[in-house]
């Protein structure tokens, strides 16, 4: 909306007082994360039932796990980054025409990906992630680099191995196509295990303060840069195809190491509040995660299992936990979960588990039903979470303040 205020008869300003979706980067992100997630797997489950035509007909797979990736986690990741980074930084938010701008390319790519306009989707989702990188690694760079100039690695990384991805669709390479999916997968995973690191403990303990139980948590940050870099190592023992034995001792050192940090972390007072026990339910996925990453290394199950718990379970679950918690947080709202964010989570976590153990029986007689269940499971959490917070994320603060 444009306004025109006279200063004086001789004079007028023009004043851009932007809809409110657009004041903040959680915002339109965030209402978007739920709406793609809810969506694309809708049109995952639509593919098995019913026969409907991918767009990458031949190769499903690398189409399904590009649209969780590059494009639900990836909106849930940049409404993260577009709100934390001013904070960080003590910069400027992005809004108005850029945040618009960078909304208008997201959604280009995610139309163009039912298309085959692949040249077109190539341009739009690139652009994406290189006017993200524009709008957020230069206030790190500057002010924040050494704490937080792991993110524009992630970011840099990610940016990447999307290019790679459709170059690789371009050419054929279908292989090294699935293989930029396993790492932009890792990469996800180490944004959840840093932010992770940081959130769980201080949203706990404020949570229970909140509901009247005063706790302290003990730093602990050598156990979780262990964790992570245990992290980073099963990623590169999987991708590179080491010896099995090398990539189960990798994968299960990860795993007790984010064990041992979900456990230094875990009050049991949390069990009664549903925005708290929600963060370390997704972060229990990543120990058991890996867990299932070394027993499919070690051909005890299929591969797909560790890979569902951590995309399906880590990284689904996680988003849709923080998302409720930062749409409260950053409109002055308190800090209670809606009863449709309760059932939201218990449906994504559902889902994922649910998808594990169709993974696990893969090719039993209720394995196709039992993967379309997680998948509508999964999908209604999300459409639960666009329904009960669109409100919230479309309406001003309530405390005034800009955001």
């Amino acid at each position: 909306m444009i306004h025109l205020r006279t200063s004086d008869p001789h004079s007028s300003t023009i004043v851009i007082r932007w809809p409110v979706l657009l004041q903040s980067g959680f915002r339109p992100f965030f209402l978007l994360a739920g709406l793609q997630a809810s969506l694309f797997i809708l049109l995952w489950v639509a593919s098995w039932v019913i026969g409907w035509d991918l767009p990458l007909g031949d190769h499903p797979i690398l189409w399904h796990g590009h649209a969780m990736l590059f494009g639900f986690a990836t909106a849930a990741l940049a409404g993260f980054l577009l709100t934390a980074v001013p904070n960080w930084t003590e910069s400027g938010p992005v809004r108005g025409a850029r945040l618009a701008l960078l909304v208008a390319f997201w959604l280009a790519a995610q139309i163009l990906s039912l298309s085959p306009l692949a040249t077109a989707y190539a341009v739009a989702d690139v652009g994406f992630w290189l006017l993200l990188i524009g709008l957020i690694a230069p206030g790190i760079l500057k002010r924040n680099a050494r704490r937080n100039g792991i993110f524009v690695v992630i970011l840099s990384v990610l940016a990447s191995i999307n290019l790679l991805w459709h170059l690789s669709l371009h050419y054929g390479w279908y292989d090294t196509a699935l293989l930029c999916l396993h790492a932009a997968l890792g990469l996800f995973l180490l944004a959840i295990g840093i932010i992770g690191g940081r959130i769980i403990p201080a949203f706990t303990i404020g949570g229970l303060l909140q509901a009247g139980h005063t706790v302290s948590i003990v730093p602990a940050p050598r156990l979780g840069l262990a964790a992570n870099i245990a992290l980073v190592a099963a990623l590169i023992a999987r991708l590179a195809a080491l010896p099995v034995a090398l990539q189960v001792l990798a994968c299960l050192l990860a795993a007790v190491l984010h064990g041992l940090r979900l456990q230094h972390w875990w009050r049991r007072e949390i069990l009664r509040i549903p925005i708290i026990w929600s963060l370390h339910l997704g972060y229990a996925f990543l120990p058991v995660g890996f867990v299932l990453e070394a027993a499919g290394a070690a051909g005890l199950v299929p591969l797909g299992a560790g890979i569902h718990a951590l995309g399906s379970g880590g990284v689904g679950l996680m988003i849709l936990a923080v998302m409720t918690r930062a749409s409260l947080g950053h409109t002055g709202r308190r800090l209670v979960a809606p009863g449709l964010a309760a059932i939201a989570y218990l449906l994504v976590a559902a889902g994922a588990l649910l998808r594990v153990v169709a993974a696990s029986i893969a090719g039993a007689d209720f394995t196709q039903p039992l993967l379309a269940i997680s998948g509508l499971a999964w999908a209604g959490g999300f459409a639960a979470f666009t329904l009960g917070y669109a409100r919230i994320l479309f309406a001003p603060r309530l405390d005034g303040r800009p955001g």
